[in-house]
């Protein structure tokens, strides 16, 4: 069987892509390698969501904003909340078992053919079309056929093995931002941790109209370095990060840092799932010996895989750059917009690095149509962290509310490409605009 799209990846993007395409009138194929939807917020644990917004306005809408509102119906979110820590304009908390819930209905609604369990080998292109992907999986393996491909990957699999180029995170020496593994804890006393942030607020990164309702910690910093002149803390970390989860007294930590290990190897990203493993363990135990409000708590869930914050970055027909995000750029070939800081963790240091100038306050920039199509390639689109961006500006937008608009946005494109029956770049901007106004997606700021 040939499909109108191929969409690889069953990210929070690739869903997004998969709907927007199907609710487009092409017939479509989603394809992950592993058993579960929703990408990094269900095998990693990465949450809350951040951003859908720049100051008072919403700058995310469309499908990443109507997931939200069905989980706000089964109880699995607290909606968008000012972020405590003032380093975005809201944060979105979610309870992973409710969005997981929730996606495979949205797949099942929408009528979506699903191959789980299945990875994606090969991709062969003649004269810039790419004609089949080839998977592996139980049965074996073997190609499936399309008209159009969405790379919703992650890594840009399809792209790479279409023979795209490519760049790998920093230009200085491909290192790439850190791996991550945020694992959740339960039975933490929320209201000692407020406490400390009312009575501490030189230890902390505090919203400067933080109301003390809804539980985010950036800080710690002096507990962190008491423990690490002590021995009890050796991870490449200057601070407690975590955020108050959908669920009573239970939090998510993201502090371990796994660094330098390329997530494209598989034997490095062995190293690194173990590495990851082994900062849980000591970053709990330095929070039960060191931060009030963990003395009776226990960790209640790890991650399936280490969240990943880059890989590759496909060279597209734009490439997105630092000064874009700092200058605020828009552009005439919008289609949606980030508000989320250049939040780069350094993959070779403790430190965050982000331009003060780009607060949440004033903080948001367009993202051109030309960055999500890979050069000398006529009928895939690239969606997610692996966009043509620098290892700076994709700092900016790998954020999930940006890439569940991207999705929306490739899977729009794909659809009125099918209709049309045209390569992705001859259709006229202006259809794809107004399609994507008609269903409450945000371009523009």
């Amino acid at each position: 069987m040939k499909y109108d799209v191929i969409v690889g990846g069953a990210g929070p993007s690739g869903i997004c892509a998969a709907i927007a395409a199907k609710r487009g009138g092409s017939n479509v194929l989603l394809v992950e390698n592993s058993g579960l939807l929703g990408g990094t917020n269900i095998l990693s644990l990465v949450g809350p969501l951040m951003t859908y917004h720049n100051m008072k306005n919403q700058v995310i809408r469309g499908i990443a904003e109507e997931i939200i509102v069905r989980l706000n119906k089964i109880n699995g979110t607290l909606g968008h909340i000012v972020d405590p820590l003032g380093f975005c304009s809201t944060v979105t908390p979610i309870d992973t078992e409710a969005l997981k819930r929730l996606y495979f209905e949205l797949i099942q609604e929408n009528n979506i053919d699903l191959l789980l369990h299945t990875k994606i080998i090969g991709a062969h292109q003649e004269d810039g079309n790419i004609k089949y992907i080839t998977v592996a999986n139980k049965e074996g393996v073997y190609n499936i056929e399309a008209t159009y491909f969405i790379d919703a990957t992650g890594d840009g699999d399809i792209a790479h093995y279409a023979n795209a180029e490519y760049i790998i995170g920093r230009t200085s020496d491909n290192l790439c931002q850190p791996m991550t593994m945020p694992f959740v804890v339960s039975n933490v006393n929320i209201n000692k941790l407020l406490e400390e942030v009312k009575n501490n607020p030189d230890n902390f990164v505090i919203h400067k109209n933080y109301d003390y309702k809804y539980l985010g910690i950036s800080g710690f910093f002096n507990e962190v370095m008491n423990a690490k002149n002590n021995g009890d803390f050796n991870i490449n970390r200057d601070r407690v990060l975590l955020f108050q989860n959908v669920l009573k007294n239970e939090v998510t930590i993201n502090m371990t840092r796994v660094n330098k290990y390329s997530a494209l190897s598989a034997i490095e990203r062995t190293k690194a799932e173990i590495e990851g493993r082994n900062q849980i363990q000591e970053v709990f135990n330095f929070l039960v010996k060191y931060i009030p409000g963990f003395e009776n708590s226990y960790i209640s869930q790890t991650p399936h895989q280490i969240g990943i914050r880059e890989t590759r970055h496909i060279l597209c027909d734009y490439m997105i750059t630092k000064e874009d995000v700092i200058e605020h750029k828009k552009f005439d070939d919008a289609i949606c917009v980030s508000a989320f800081p250049m939040d780069i963790h350094s993959p070779d240091s403790s430190i965050m690095e982000f331009d003060d100038e780009n607060s949440a306050e004033n903080l948001a920039f367009e993202i051109p149509l030309r960055s999500i199509l890979p050069s000398g390639l006529n009928n895939l689109i690239v969606t997610g962290r692996m966009i043509g961006a620098t290892h700076e500006a994709a700092a900016s937008l790998r954020v999930c509310p940006v890439c569940m608009a991207l999705g929306e946005v490739a899977g729009s494109l794909a659809s009125i490409a099918t209709k049309e029956k045209v390569s992705v770049r001859e259709v006229e901007y202006n259809t794809l605009a107004a399609h994507l106004e008609k269903n409450n997606h945000i371009l523009k700021f």
